[in-house]
């Protein structure tokens, strides 16, 4: 007696234009889910628009057309359009994001760098050296400018100013008043300094001892690190092109979202695929059912 199939099987092969002899040849009593993967492979584009309608949950999807694979994943996403593909972006971890920045030269890092805000960039470089080595790494011109910038806070360098260790104290007293520290009235010294404009204020500071320069910055950026952010980008990049690549993409995690993004989106399609073959799994399921199923349907060739 020959082989038949029952009448939903049978429906079922009509629907993915799979005749009663080939379903018997080719599945006998394979499932209907081997029987999807099957003609998926192949090519059946009725089977993928089947899977499409049946498959509804990610789980399925992921089963149907092995989304945990990091290279079938590479293949959807290197097939995407480029505003597809950009949108894949948004789904990955920031230290997912941060791999992507290897595939780029030093070189092209320090300048997309300079277009960072300064408050995340002060950050990646805290994170990159201690305090004490970024004060030590300020040139006079960048503590010049730390001084003569408006933000600064005249009645906290006063303060950190007095505080200052005794022999620092003393260097900064003897350098203003040319006579030795024991002989000069410190509080007037002081009271002269806060009386003046804060123009002349600012002109003053800029133009003491580097060492004091130095002593001082360590005081104001320890108590408010928000401080830092007041050197410009260059100042922190220099300090970065330092390292060797890998060290100096390793604290970039200390970006914004939103800016490795921008940054991994400059990627060529290729380079771009792989960091975003790196997605979770479930998100990726999810992200293809949500409008973008027609990646798999133009392009299933594993």
């Amino acid at each position: 007696m020959a082989p038949v199939i029952d009448a939903n099987m049978k429906l079922f092969a009509e629907r993915l234009d799979i005749t009663s002899s080939r379903m018997i040849r080719d599945y006998g009593l394979a499932n209907i889910e081997k029987i999807i993967e099957e003609e998926t492979k192949k090519g059946n584009s009725k089977a993928i628009n089947f899977a499409r309608e049946y498959y509804s949950s990610p789980e399925k999807l992921i089963n149907v057309f092995r989304l945990a694979s990091v290279e079938n994943k590479f293949t959807l996403i290197h097939h995407m359009d480029e505003e597809t593909r950009q949108k894949i972006l948004p789904l990955l971890k920031d230290d997912e994001l941060v791999m992507g920045l290897y595939f780029f030269k030093q070189e092209a890092l320090l300048k997309m760098l300079m277009k960072v805000n300064i408050k995340e960039l002060a950050r990646v470089a805290m994170a990159a050296f201690p305090l004490e080595q970024i004060v030590l790494m300020y040139t006079e011109d960048d503590m010049a400018n730390f001084f003569m910038n408006d933000d600064l806070n005249r009645f906290k360098v006063m303060e950190q100013l007095q505080a200052m260790p005794a022999d620092v104290l003393q260097k900064f007293i003897e350098n203003v008043t040319g006579q030795p520290s024991e002989d000069v009235d410190h509080s007037e010294v002081f009271s002269n300094i806060s009386n003046l404009p804060d123009d002349k204020f600012r002109e003053f500071m800029a133009g003491i001892d580097p060492d004091v320069q130095r002593q001082l910055i360590f005081q104001l950026t320890k108590e408010e690190p928000k401080n830092l952010t007041l050197f410009q980008n260059e100042t922190y990049v220099n300090m970065l092109a330092t390292l060797q690549k890998p060290d100096m993409i390793k604290p970039m995690i200390m970006l914004n979202t939103d800016t490795l993004i921008k940054m991994v989106s400059k990627l060529p399609p290729d380079l771009l695929a792989a960091v975003g073959a790196q997605i979770d799994t479930h998100k990726f399921a999810e992200f293809l059912q949500d409008g973008h199923m027609d990646v798999i349907e133009d392009n299933w060739m594993i």
